[in-house]
């Protein structure tokens, strides 16, 4: 009876961890966007979202939770609402994960951390902007030279520093983008 109570527990955590990410990807001229998340468990600390900055330019973040498990997927949810949050009206990846690295700091355990790409895509301006805290490096296809090249901008993982070595290694980082060149991002989970 009580490995059928908690796995039903686990069962509702998944629907509600379902809920938080985005079942489609919204449409931007321009662009085409895709995203799946895939939890190697019934709850995991892999995150992505789609994130409406103001009316020209839209957020997408990835982030990976370190651990696995309800820990990992109850954390995701904390940075979710955190970089929502700060997202708004904000142009900038950089201050944003700066804000939002100072609001979670105080809260994550020691041995625990998240990393996280977070891009706005300013179709108006025909500019993606990135900035990467400890995550893995996204990956450029460009069409042109029919090449793939990790995107490295400096940064280090969310909840590991108060904020001064953070905002000092986190920048914004210009990514140029031509017709049918993909920019993907990822998790290692």
């Amino acid at each position: 009876n009580e490995k059928k109570r908690l796995d039903h527990d686990l069962e509702i955590a998944r629907d509600i961890q379902r809920i938080l990410l985005p079942s489609q990807a919204p449409a931007v001229s321009g662009f085409e966007i895709s995203g799946i998340n895939v939890p190697a468990r019934q709850v995991s600390g892999d995150y992505f979202d789609y994130i409406k900055v103001d009316d020209q330019r839209l957020g997408v973040a990835i982030a990976d939770v370190s651990g696995k498990g309800v820990p990992a997927s109850l954390i995701m949810a904390i940075c979710r609402s955190v970089l929502r949050s700060q997202s708004a009206n904000n142009p900038s990846p950089a201050d944003v994960l700066r804000k939002v690295n100072r609001q979670l700091y105080p809260d994550i355990k020691e041995d625990m951390f998240i990393s996280m790409a977070y891009i706005i895509l300013d179709p108006a301006n025909n500019r993606v902007t990135l900035a990467r805290a400890g995550h893995d490096a996204p990956l450029l296809y460009k069409r042109s030279t029919q090449t793939v090249t990790p995107i490295k901008p400096r940064g280090m993982a969310l909840g590991v520093d108060s904020g001064s070595v953070f905002d000092r290694l986190t920048a914004d980082f210009d990514i140029s983008l031509e017709t049918d060149d993909c920019l993907v991002l990822y998790t290692d989970g």
